[in-house]
């Protein structure tokens, strides 16, 4: 990845000097939130430990995103990339899950990033099926990216992606009715095939479900050594997690802090047990780490995006706040930001969207 960016990074200033990185540098204000950021990362690896592969996505992005001719992007190259990324995303996910009948464990990938992408591209095929004013033939694939990436994120079998996806685009269908924006022999078809493909992997969404069952009927019990029991756990030690330590966070030293709980009898030695990397809340895991400083940080990455998007394109505008929203629902339960992956993923589309396309410069120049 590293390689592939310096590439592009070169591209750049061999087609336009470095007139893109003034421009960027200068006008695009989701960058600089990137760029706090990444600034404010390289500060906790050095002050108290960051992971690696956090920064090293961070600072990827930043340098990508400073010099990338974001203005290219249109939706016809939009949706050729993202039906590609589906693709593989959802073949990788039949591959093990189906032909092999692997756990998700047993996965050679994270289920976790590789179902996030997968809605990510899905999200953003809804947004351009039901905005995209062009002929019937320019729909084919974001149809088919939305059949592909429902599969990918089913056979992962993450929860917390079910249910960013599912309000994602529920919230999005929602405003794009509300706006006059659908056309309801087009969403019949999408929903009658979505359906279908549901239908098709109902196995492993019911036996996902009485695991989930298992693990209610568990905790009410008062058994929290299951999954979600873990997770709760978590979530209710975070204030002794983070007490005199609320500016800035643990940083990497969080594992010695609940070890010392452990012994004060506040942290269950079944969550010790565990030895959580994270804790299972983007929220949470950030203010514990990272402190408020970093959680702010975070918020700013979620919101910032999408209050800069009234001037920009209709079909970017509601791509970028679909992906944010489903952002900021998967981090509930997961850690999105914290897998290079994901947050790659994230910052390239959020910011490389909220730029206007050739298109819209042309008109803009023409009005």
């Amino acid at each position: 990845m590293v390689g592939l960016v310096i590439i592009a990074i070169i591209a750049s200033i061999l087609s336009y000097g470095f007139t893109i990185a003034k421009q960027n540098l200068s006008t695009d204000k989701v960058l600089w939130i990137i760029l706090a950021t990444t600034g404010y990362a390289l500060f906790s690896y050095h002050y108290h430990g960051l992971s690696s592969r956090e920064l090293r996505a961070l600072l990827t992005a930043s340098l990508f995103l400073v010099f990338f001719p974001r203005h290219i992007i249109n939706e016809k190259l939009l949706s050729l990339l993202i039906f590609i990324g589906s693709l593989i995303t959802c073949s990788v996910a039949f591959y093990y899950g189906v032909a092999l009948n692997l756990e998700r464990e047993a996965w050679p990938i994270n289920a976790i990033p590789q179902a996030t992408i997968s809605a990510v591209m899905g999200i953003t095929a809804i947004v351009i099926l039901f905005t995209d004013t062009g002929t019937i033939k320019h729909k084919i694939l974001p149809f088919l990216t939305i059949v592909c990436s429902l599969g990918a994120v089913i056979l992962s079998q993450t929860r917390g992606i079910w249910l960013g996806y599912s309000l994602s685009a529920a919230i999005i269908f929602i405003i794009l009715n509300r706006k006059k924006l659908f056309k309801f022999k087009l969403l019949f078809t999408t929903v009658a095939l979505l359906s279908i493909t549901g239908f098709s992997l109902k196995p492993v969404i019911s036996e996902r479900i009485y695991e989930t069952q298992q693990e209610i009927k568990n905790i009410q019990a008062g058994n929290l050594n299951t999954s979600i029991g873990l997770r709760l756990q978590m979530w209710l030690l975070s204030p002794y997690m983070i007490e005199e330590h609320e500016l800035l966070g643990l940083g990497n030293t969080h594992v010695e802090r609940l070890h010392e709980l452990k012994n004060e009898g506040i942290a269950s030695r079944s969550l010790f047990g565990f030895h959580p990397a994270h804790y299972h809340n983007q929220y949470i895991d950030r203010a514990i780490k990272n402190g408020l400083l970093g959680l702010f940080l975070l918020l700013a990455l979620l919101i910032v995006p999408g209050y800069y998007t009234q001037d920009r394109s209709r079909t970017h505008r509601f791509i970028i706040c679909g992906i944010s929203l489903l952002y900021a629902i998967a981090s509930l339960t997961d850690v999105p930001f914290n897998h290079s992956q994901t947050l790659l993923i994230y910052l390239i589309f959020v910011c490389m969207l909220n730029t206007r396309s050739e298109t819209e410069e042309s008109d803009a120049k023409t009005l």
